[in-house]
């Protein structure tokens, strides 16, 4: 009877049967593609940022406008561009820490997408409030097969919610610009 009223992989949009003929070893380098990304970014190991990504990227984080790469429409930039957008916040924060879990992998011959959690936390002591803010959510992502590797053509950031201080990215921002940076955890 329970079977009834459960949906098919593929009407769930989880992967079906047909997106594991790929190796293994695919799906463990899109996870870690993407996962570097924000570790090496909470680690302020820039360079290491940016081998992640293809030489350009469609950056969306239309639903988090206060993030350092957000903007009111998508984006194509190039690694060393969203480098340079996230070094004018990022840094400004004491620590942070982005958890990207629950990998969903679809790969289609040289190109695939991935679905995965974010809940990022940031932290910065300051006298205008909360010391921390955290941006939960999920991430989308589209890759391409290139002869290094996997790379991503596209992030994605979708907000479900926040906790904490929301002006934190602002304090962060001012920080970078006065010069207080911290380099790395």
């Amino acid at each position: 009877m329970l079977a009834a009223f459960t949906l098919p992989a593929a009407a769930q949009g989880l992967p079906g049967p047909e997106s594991y003929e790929h190796s293994a070893a695919d799906r463990l380098q899109i996870v870690d593609v993407i996962s570097s990304v924000g570790f090496y970014a909470d680690q302020r190991r820039w360079e290491l940022v940016e081998a992640a990504f293809a030489e350009r990227v469609v950056i969306d984080y239309r639903s988090h406008r206060s993030a350092a790469a957000g903007q009111s429409e998508p984006q194509a930039l190039t690694p060393g561009e969203i480098v340079t957008a996230w070094k004018t916040q990022l840094p400004g924060y004491h620590h942070t820490q982005h958890l990207i879990t629950n990998p969903l992998v679809r790969i289609d011959g040289e190109r695939a997408s991935a679905t995965s959690q974010v809940y990022a936390t940031h932290y910065l002591s300051n006298e205008e409030g909360d010391d921390h803010w955290t941006f939960i959510g999920f991430y989308e992502h589209e890759l391409r097969r290139t002869p290094e590797g996997w790379k991503i053509t596209l992030m994605r950031a979708n907000k479900l919610f926040e906790l904490g201080n929301p002006d934190l990215p602002r304090l962060a921002s001012e920080r970078v610009e006065a010069g207080q940076t911290a380099t790395g955890p």
